[in-house]
């Protein structure tokens, strides 16, 4: 539990006001889309007239149908992650304003196909580059804030009961403060972005999460009532079993990147699999980096091997609970990420582990009495059949999401 700051808040909470819903957003089945075709650099997007003519990028290559085909299968909304990073950069003015028409464009494709809609700040960790996430919460936060504040009153017009606007993506920081006893820094920080917001969007439903990449640990380390409005949702993410979704994952870091075919459930790992896998992955971490720790390597097979079938369900249990102790509703908490990865570059996974896991963690969440949205809608990731024009999802996976595309 944080700390009240009374002193430091006051001001806010004056200015936010407990603002009751206009009008509810409930927010059911979603799905997560894509983010850049181009993921280049800030400098470089910015050095290309091309590169951000169009924002955001992927509007160049989605079309209605795309989205009429989710609404077809029975999700209800999605979640649009866009990166707000160029519009900082450019500061106040006609680019920013242009960057900002795009997501109130890319929002009004999926209104037009019958989808409620997360707009979701979603910046990219991008090291020292101003606009990456890392400089958002550090250096530039004050910009941000006015930012966040313009983005909600240049929405502000779109329909309260479909359009909700995250404020920030799992904040990539602070994470002693949530698991160590430093003092934390995020509470009162998103304060200042909801009130920010508010002013800007009086009626738009606002979703808060909690720091250190959004995870459940961290939502259930805040004290909800330092926002007072009851026009909020909460959100946390979850990829437990971290060790099965990010199997072969490029973009994190050794030995786990090089361990692959890793089954789930659990239960399915022999000793034989766990010897098998563990002297591929040696194999491959060898052959990439010249040396490998076979022992280390094994002993991260071994624990997934020994991970219970409850683990799927232990992030949900504790926001749930976390929810329950301060009289939230449970429709009022998103599971705003979850999902695996199931075509690594080199070894693809069977299907079957991916349908088995988004179906386990699907059914929790349900269970709890959460809105969910998987990620994403297509890639490495995605839910979508590859070869379809219309991304629509095959039988298996609809079933999996207890679709009724699925029937």
């Amino acid at each position: 539990m944080v700390h009240h700051r009374v002193l430091a808040l006051a001001a806010l909470l004056v200015v936010a006001g407990s603002v009751a819903p206009a009008d509810t957003l409930r927010l059911q089945r979603g799905v997560n889309a894509e983010q850049w075709t181009n993921w280049g650099t800030i400098a470089e997007l910015m050095a290309d007239p091309e590169a951000l003519a169009v924002f955001p990028d992927w509007l160049r290559h989605v079309t209605p149908a795309m989205f009429e085909a989710l609404s077809d299968e029975g999700f209800d909304f999605i979640r649009l992650p866009l990166d707000p990073g160029p519009a900082l950069v450019y500061g106040p003015g006609p680019d920013q304003d242009r960057m900002i028409d795009g997501m109130g464009a890319a929002t009004n494709l999926a209104l037009d196909a019958g989808l409620k809609v997360i707009v979701d700040l979603h910046p990219i960790p991008r090291g020292d580059e101003i606009g990456g996430a890392e400089s958002i919460v550090g250096d530039q936060f004050p910009d941000y804030v006015a930012l966040v504040g313009h983005i909600a009153s240049r929405l502000s017009d779109l329909p309260a009961d479909r359009v909700a606007l995250e404020l920030l993506n799992e904040p990539v920081f602070d994470c002693d403060g949530v698991y160590a006893g430093a003092p934390p820094k995020w509470p009162d920080m998103q304060a200042r972005l909801h009130a920010a917001a508010r002013r800007g969007a009086p009626d738009l439903t606002l979703i808060l999460t909690g720091a250190c990449w959004g995870q459940a640990a961290s939502l259930a380390s805040l004290d909800p009532s330092l926002i007072q409005d009851d026009n909020v949702l909460w959100t946390f993410h979850s990829y437990a079993p971290f060790t099965f979704t990010h199997q072969g994952a490029v973009w994190i870091d050794p030995p786990l990147k090089y361990i692959t075919r890793v089954p789930f459930p659990p239960s399915l790992i022999t000793p034989e699999i766990v010897a098998e896998v563990t002297k591929s992955a040696v194999a491959r971490m060898e052959a990439a980096e010249g040396t490998a720790d076979a022992e280390v390597i094994a002993r991260i097979v071994q624990e997934y091997a020994d991970t219970p079938e409850s683990a799927v369900n232990e992030e949900i249990t504790r926001a749930a609970a976390w929810a329950d102790a301060h009289g939230i509703p449970r429709d009022r908490v998103l599971l705003g990420e979850f999902g695996a990865l199931h075509t690594p570059d080199e070894v693809p996974q069977p299907m079957e582990w991916y349908h088995a896991f988004i179906s386990a963690k699907r059914k929790a969440a349900e269970d709890a009495g959460f809105g969910w949205a998987i990620l994403s809608w297509n890639g490495g990731m995605g839910v979508a059949m590859p070869d379809d024009p219309d991304r629509r999802l095959s039988p298996d996976t609809c079933r999996a999401l207890g679709l009724p595309c699925g029937n």
